[in-house]
């Protein structure tokens, strides 16, 4: 099957992703911040309470009946087991091969090890969006605002820590990249009618489209976020399979992580 890349300006989730995409910042007179190399907690309190404030931005300006909330972790509660990358493979995403920031371009769990050894402190992004996007078929489509909307909020967050004086401050997130079109409605179709699927520009020699966006799935980092979660204290997640209806299912998580100090 023949890929191709679709230019954004032919997709319509681009005209919306745009939007996030401004020239300047909406004000120029912020003092810049020294930087930081140690724990500080006023500092990373202040992270929490705007990573917070952005989740609730990002909602609300997305329109997605969704509820989210950011908390500061230590890395040694962050799970790596290679068998979460291999499950990329077996049985085979239909994503791999197809991103910069899926398998096997992406960082390996064993990056991934080396990469949050150098932190000791983190913040973890919940989101609880709606059952219904993430229920067969509708997931098809559906899914695909979901992901990214997490995508933003890991972005936002993770220039925030920057702003703040975090300057190696490392955002990622669950789910594949949405980059070019994909998961979008027309390239499920695309997909389901075997015509040409976007294709990663970076795969090419190119320069990403969405660079300032666009971040690495912490699965295919190796990153057990089932796990992960349920040492940090949130909800446990649940499998969903194509059997499973709306109504059977509680609740619906999506997460993020940004590595900060």
């Amino acid at each position: 099957m023949q890929r191709k890349y679709i230019p954004e300006v032919d997709k319509e989730w681009s005209k919306i992703s745009f939007k996030w995409r401004r020239v300047l910042p909406k004000t120029r007179d912020r003092p810049p911040s020294p930087i930081k190399m140690e724990y500080d907690e006023e500092i990373l309190d202040e992270l929490v309470n705007r990573s917070n404030n952005f989740i609730d931005d990002v909602i609300k300006e997305s329109k997605l009946e969704a509820t989210g909330h950011a908390k500061l972790i230590t890395t040694d509660k962050i799970v790596i087991d290679p068998r979460v990358r291999w499950k990329c493979r077996i049985p085979l995403c239909f994503g791999y091969g197809m991103t910069i920031n899926c398998p096997p371009h992406s960082p390996t769990a064993e990056d991934m090890k080396e990469i949050v050894s150098c932190y000791k402190h983190a913040i973890l992004i919940t989101v609880y969006p709606p059952i219904k996007n993430h229920i067969f078929p509708s997931i098809l489509t559906g899914v695909h605002g979901d992901v990214d909307t997490l995508n933003k909020m890991v972005s936002l967050i993770e220039a925030e820590a920057t702003y703040l004086g975090y300057y190696l401050a490392m955002g990622f997130k669950g789910g594949p990249c949405l980059g070019c079109g994909f998961l979008s409605p027309e390239y499920i179709k695309g997909l389901m009618e075997q015509k040409n699927l976007p294709v990663c520009p970076a795969l090419k020699g190119e320069m990403c489209r969405q660079y300032l966006r666009a971040r690495p799935a912490l699965e295919a980092c190796g990153v057990d976020v089932f796990a992960t979660v349920i040492k940090c204290g949130e909800k446990p997640p649940y499998i969903i399979n194509p059997e499973h209806s709306e109504k059977g299912v509680p609740y619906v998580g999506w997460h993020g992580i940004v590595l900060v100090v």
